[in-house]
């Protein structure tokens, strides 16, 4: 057993994933992954997205409308994912934070909310490598809390 009477995931038992979105190719190569994964294992699947933060903007219209596209832009890309889940019979849900270092606020998401796996793409809108990682994933491996699961990019 983990921490706070939590039992931690070995084999089968993976049944929650924690999947990073940012609407990338990368992220949408994770997704399929995590659901193929899911149909494999009877796992359920929530997408997890960090919106940029925009408290910077100088007006309450100016956040709002930048709020809004972001949050605009990241449903339709939610859109073939909630579809591809639903037609492979995969639970799905999402959650949209704002603001905050996305590889922390994942990694607290996932440990907060007992996940048995965080699955990313390999690299995201932050492209920024380390080792040939993207950083948040750089920093994400080095998360004690639960397994992570890269997915390869399959470029095409």
């Amino acid at each position: 057993t983990g921490g706070k009477g939590h039992v931690m995931a070995t084999g089968g038992q993976l049944k929650r994933f924690l999947v990073g979105f940012d609407g990338s190719r990368e992220a949408k190569q994770a997704v399929e992954l995590a659901i193929d994964l899911a149909t494999r294992l009877d796992a359920k699947i929530t997408l997890f997205s960090v919106l940029p933060d925009t408290s910077h903007l100088e007006t309450v219209e100016a956040r709002e409308r930048a709020d809004e596209g972001a949050r605009d832009q990241l449903d339709a890309q939610l859109t073939s994912a909630r579809l591809h889940a639903a037609a492979a019979g995969v639970p799905l849900a999402d959650v949209v934070v704002v603001g905050g270092d996305p590889a922390e606020t994942i990694a607290h998401h996932a440990a907060e909310h007992g996940f048995d796996l965080v699955v990313i793409g390999s690299h995201g809108r932050e492209r920024t490598t380390h080792g040939g990682l993207g950083r948040v994933v750089e920093r994400l491996l080095r998360e004690p809390h639960c397994p992570v699961l890269v997915a390869p990019d399959r470029a095409s």
